[in-house]
């Protein structure tokens, strides 16, 4: 995957970034990049730096979370405070933000299964269903999520690169069939969705216990099962307790099918690329298809179990 360059982030520019904020002198230390669309400082104790890449699609991302992550912190999602915003361009080619720093890492720098992390994966439940009561407005109504490819033409293309067999191909084919039958083409009311949520994006002390959520720039109205694809299966169950005991009602009756066929979908997507090594575990295709087939074959609810074909 060839990715657009950030800015200049020599010590001159970014010092003179921290002079626009009143932070002069402050300690500025670069992440390791988990995600794709921004570079990250930590300053001093107390804030993070958010730079996007240069192309359009990053920029339009640093803005969203402008305009929702103030909204997602009315809601009452935990996610840090957007403390600052820079888009004049006068400093940088592209916005920036500082943020509230919050504390832990990654839940899935932990290395744990959900089911040893069961609270967390709840609480991002609980969290996302507060999202998803947003309502559309004048600064919002207009958000949206680059659509993938139809699903239907992907075993074959997949099967004419040799990624699979033309056997696979079929039995794909017709998973993606008994998925309609199911339910997976459901009409919902669309709710504004995280459009990222993964567990790199979810931050947890060393013990797990839950802390916030991150990377909002990816956000647009849809389906809210959608917010249930980039995480194992075997996570999802403890989402949608969260999620229920929030008491949101976007998730509609066939919300098992309709989790399965983008977590389907998504892989099957994301399969005609190479390996990824560096990147996090909704990032890899082959993972997401085996954590997939064997959450639903051991699975002993029967909404799970009814998804395959």
């Amino acid at each position: 995957m060839n990715l657009p360059d950030f800015p200049d982030l020599g010590a001159e520019r970014l010092d003179a970034v921290l002079a626009r904020h009143g932070l002069s002198g402050a300690l500025i230390v670069r992440r390791a990049n988990v995600g794709i669309f921004n570079a990250i400082f930590e300053v001093g104790q107390d804030l993070i730096l958010r730079v996007p890449r240069q192309h359009p699609a990053f920029v339009e991302s640093a803005h969203k979370e402008s305009v929702v992550v103030p909204l997602a912190r009315a809601l009452g999602v935990r996610t840090p405070a957007l403390v600052a915003f820079d888009d004049t361009l006068e400093l940088l080619e592209v916005p920036y933000g500082l943020y509230e720093r919050a504390p832990g890492g990654p839940l899935e720098h932990l290395g744990r299964a959900p089911a040893e992390t069961p609270e967390a994966y709840r609480e991002v439940g609980r969290d996302l269903a507060r999202f998803h009561r947003a309502e559309r407005t004048a600064s919002t109504s207009d958000l949206a999520i680059e659509e993938l490819p139809s699903v239907d033409a992907l075993p074959d293309e997949l099967a004419e690169r040799g990624y699979v067999g033309v056997q696979e191909a079929r039995w794909l084919t017709s998973w993606i069939a008994h998925l309609r039958v199911v339910g997976a083409t459901e009409k919902t009311n669309a709710v504004l969705r995280h459009g990222d949520l993964q567990a790199t994006n979810v931050l947890v002390r060393p013990s797990g216990e839950y802390v916030v959520l991150l990377d909002f720039g990816a956000c647009g109205w849809g389906d809210a099962a959608d917010d249930f694809a980039g995480v194992p299966l075997s996570a999802v169950p403890f989402m949608l307790d969260g999620y229920r005991e929030e008491g949101a009602g976007a998730l509609g009756a066939s919300i098992e099918a309709r989790i399965v066929a983008r977590q389907l979908h998504i892989a099957l997507f994301l399969a005609r690329r190479g390996p990824q090594p560096d990147k996090s575990w909704a990032e890899r295709p082959l993972g997401m298809l085996l954590d997939l087939v064997r959450t639903l074959a051991t699975s002993s609810d029967p909404r799970w179990r009814e998804t395959l074909p």
